[in-house]
């Protein structure tokens, strides 16, 4: 009886692993769309409202409470707060967001090198850039659909097979 319960602990422990890796890949897509969306709004608001930079920031994230939009969320605060000049609030709040994020190091660069530019330039120029970001984390988003739909199927396989081999070599 123990037996089979341990093998039902490793299987089931086995195929969460899997699951959770699984889950990160098909969470990043999701994420890029969010900020792919918000840096549209952005656009927005730096083009036709002509709104302070703070205000476009938090209106940029809107009502989602979705991780990738924390980044505007995080950035509105130390900018509207007044802690940090624009550029140096959207890298902080990259950097605090990537962490519990599912991005890629690839996605945290474009967001870095956009944060750059952001603040330090007329409002012709930050639309430019905030183009050529939103167009790069479109591209970043479809290939992270094309690696979601592979790797996530192979994950949550690959848990529930090795939990089902150590069970049976431990029993």
């Amino acid at each position: 009886m123990l037996r089979l319960l341990g093998a039902a602990l490793v299987v089931g422990s086995a195929t969460l692993i899997g699951n959770t890796v699984a889950r990160n890949y098909s969470e990043r897509p999701r994420q890029l769309a969010e900020i792919a969306s918000a840096l549209a709004v952005l656009e927005t608001e730096i083009s036709y409202a002509r709104t302070p930079l703070a205000l476009a920031l938090a209106r940029a994230c809107g009502r989602r409470r979705g991780l990738g939009t924390q980044v505007f969320r995080i950035a509105a605060d130390l900018v509207g707060s007044g802690e940090l000049l624009p550029g140096e609030a959207w890298q902080v709040a990259v950097r605090r967001m990537y962490a519990w994020s599912a991005l890629a190091s690839e996605d945290r660069e474009v967001l870095l090198a956009f944060g750059e530019t952001l603040g330090t330039c007329g409002a012709e120029d930050q639309l430019r850039h905030l183009a050529l970001a939103r167009e790069r984390l479109r591209t970043n988003e479809a290939g992270a659909r094309d690696e979601a739909e592979r790797m996530a199927r192979m994950w949550r396989y690959l848990g529930v097979t090795v939990g089902a081999m150590v069970a049976l070599l431990l029993y």
